[in-house]
């Protein structure tokens, strides 16, 4: 059967309906549909290429109908077993050439030489950080938001980042507080600060920073990160580093491990953030994006604060929160 084939013309339309209405059998000398059928004539190709029609077991002169239904249900599983071949190959495609994508892209905006570049995709944002980051020289300085990273990122950028510090050049990395608490995280910066590498932490949100001997910095251009610029510039790139360096000086050294002290002092210092955002009426959602957890972790803490100060709803909690700043409770 040829699944290509999804339309019938007039004539094959009009000599199927006249079958289906005499069952597909036809005697004596006239020369009736079914006889057409069966002498080879383009419309019953047509039938016979859709499989509506089927020779007959009794003879070349009789055509047996089959029912429209069933043609129905074997093409559309030919038809929807080929589309998800075809989706299959579109997927392959689309995963073989994307590197390549990557690759030019970048190639065009290295060449540029433009101060500011926007970059859209993930893959060609990854692959155009990963190259500029390869290409350090001297100093790489990057500030990762949002608690732990995830296990396979690490074990990605772990190579990446040991010959860096192979050839020398100084890497410092900004984490935010709820980093202490991720084990792939405290792995990695353990093994990392052996190799020479220096990894602070900070209590509140700060987005995403990669730059490269101070001279090209990376920023996200949208919360989802689809999107990024690249810049060159150098008064903002020097503004960029100095924003960097003003963090760095006021953030806790991480070294991976952990004492119970520090464990303690981390998660006052978290529960002190989230108390202020409470005052400050902050959402929960804005208030786990700052501090870099989870809204599963940061509703943890929310209870906690509740038991503490014996309320049950949010509004109560920021009321009772309000009294103690203001010295009322």
């Amino acid at each position: 059967m040829d699944t290509e084939v999804i339309a019938l013309s007039d004539e094959a339309r009009a000599l199927y309906i006249g079958l289906l209405r005499q069952d597909g059998v036809e005697r004596g000398p006239s020369r009736g549909p079914g006889e057409e059928a069966a002498s080879g004539g383009g419309a019953a190709q047509e039938l016979v290429a859709l499989g509506l029609v089927a020779r007959s077991e009794l003879g070349p002169q009789r055509l047996s109908v089959v029912d429209p239904q069933i043609v129905e249900a074997r093409m559309g599983s030919a038809l929807r077993s080929k589309a998800l071949l075809l989706l299959e190959q579109a997927a392959d495609l689309s995963e073989f050439l994307s590197p390549l994508i990557a690759v030019a892209q970048e190639s065009a905006v290295a060449h540029s030489g433009e101060p500011i570049v926007h970059l859209e995709g993930k893959a060609v944002i990854s692959a155009f950080i990963s190259s500029t980051v390869n290409q350090c020289g001297e100093e790489l300085l990057t500030a990762q938001p949002g608690g732990g990273r995830a296990k396979a990122t690490l074990s990605a950028i772990r190579a990446e980042t040991a010959s860096l510090l192979d050839r020398g050049v100084s890497v410092r990395t900004l984490y935010q507080h709820t980093a202490w608490h991720d084990g792939p995280t405290r792995d990695y910066v353990s093994d990392m600060t052996e190799l020479g590498a220096e990894v602070r932490t900070l209590d509140e949100f700060f987005d995403r920073l990669v730059i490269a001997d101070r001279r090209i910095a990376f920023i996200p251009a949208d919360a989802g990160r689809d999107r990024a610029v690249i810049i060159r510039d150098p008064a903002i790139v020097r503004f960029l580093s100095d924003v960097f360096d003003r963090n760095w000086l006021r953030a806790k050294v991480f070294m991976g491990s952990r004492t119970p002290q520090e464990s303690m002092e981390i998660s006052s210092a978290l529960r002190e953030t989230i108390i202020r955002c409470l005052v400050d009426g902050d959402s929960d959602s804005e208030i786990a994006k700052r501090i870099g957890l989870s809204t599963r972790a940061y509703a943890s803490h929310l209870a906690k604060l509740k038991e503490e100060f014996g309320v049950e709803t949010r509004f109560q909690l920021g009321y009772s929160l309000a009294l103690r700043g203001r010295g009322d409770a």
